[in-house]
């Protein structure tokens, strides 16, 4: 596996295990701490963009021995890691949403509902999980 895939998938696997801790938070205590929600916020922004640079790092080694183009922008990354076989659409489609949910964190962050946040913590870390299998899969195969 290439170096900074690998540097990058043990910060993934970093930022995954912080967002599990804050995730055992009951979701009174957790919307009521700001400390809380901007942490949850940072570490869903840096796992998000760690995922995207895994899949940049990976198109650019593969796409001299594949059919992948460079993708134009984060969500497109995705697109081309589906096409190589990857990852399958589903995860695709869901880590697209989780792209457009990162620049949510960066441009509208101060548009952020607690409550909202609190659902994704619950309902989508395991994306980050199958990610970081898929990876490790790829390389291993």
């Amino acid at each position: 596996m290439d170096k900074r895939v690998t540097e990058h998938l043990q910060r993934l696997t970093q930022y995954l295990h912080d967002l599990e801790d804050i995730n055992n938070t009951p979701k009174n205590k957790f919307i009521e701490s700001t400390l809380l929600t901007a942490a949850t916020e940072r570490y869903f922004q840096l796992a998000i963009e760690t995922c995207i640079n895994i899949g940049n790092r990976i198109i650019s080694i593969e796409q001299f021995n594949k059919t992948i183009k460079a993708p134009e922008s984060y969500s497109d990354i995705f697109i081309q890691l589906e096409r190589a076989g990857l990852i399958d659409k589903d995860l695709s489609e869901r880590l697209i949403k989780m792209t457009k949910f990162r620049n949510r964190l960066v441009h509208v962050y101060w548009d952020l509902d607690p409550s909202m946040l609190y659902d994704y913590l619950n309902n989508n870390l395991q994306d980050f999980h199958l990610f970081i299998k898929k990876v490790n899969s790829y390389y291993t195969d």
